[in-house]
């Protein structure tokens, strides 16, 4: 496997069982702890970064068996990975949304809503595993 690919998804799972761990926290200790929600906000970051450097490199790796369009923004790398075949179509929405998040985290970051901060952390994390799981699975098909 490609080394680049490989260290970013060791990455990721290192963030995804940070995360876990935070995720246990009641939606009170959640909103009033400063500590658990700023690394909340900063590992769920990373997360989804690490998705869109694996996502890129998969592209990257690509364009030398298929046609593939240099994406212009993060979301256009999943909406590619996603023509690929990388990932199924209707999953490509649910990392745009990720996306979407994580350009909150890094732009907008005083207006964060800490329900969906907390809700992500409860029930988005095995979308991101999912995403893991899809790239080990194409990577390992097309012998990258």
């Amino acid at each position: 496997m490609d080394e680049r690919i490989l260290e970013h998804l060791k990455l990721l799972n290192q963030y995804l069982l940070y995360l876990r761990t935070l995720a246990e926290a009641d939606e009170n200790a959640f909103r009033n702890d400063f500590r658990i929600r700023g690394s909340g906000e900063r590992y769920l970051q990373l997360a989804i970064e690490s998705c869109i450097n694996v996502g890129n490199r998969v592209l990257s790796l690509s364009q030398f068996k298929k046609p593939v369009r240099t994406p212009e923004s993060y979301g256009d790398i999943f909406e590619e990975l996603g023509k690929l075949g990388v990932i199924p179509q209707d999953f490509v929405k649910t990392m745009l949304q990720m996306v979407k998040f994580r350009n909150r985290l890094v732009h907008i970051y005083w207006d964060i809503d800490i329900e969906q901060l907390h809700k992500i952390m409860k029930e988005g994390l095995d979308d991101l595993e999912k995403f893991k799981d899809q790239i080990v699975t194409y990577l390992k098909q097309e012998g990258i």
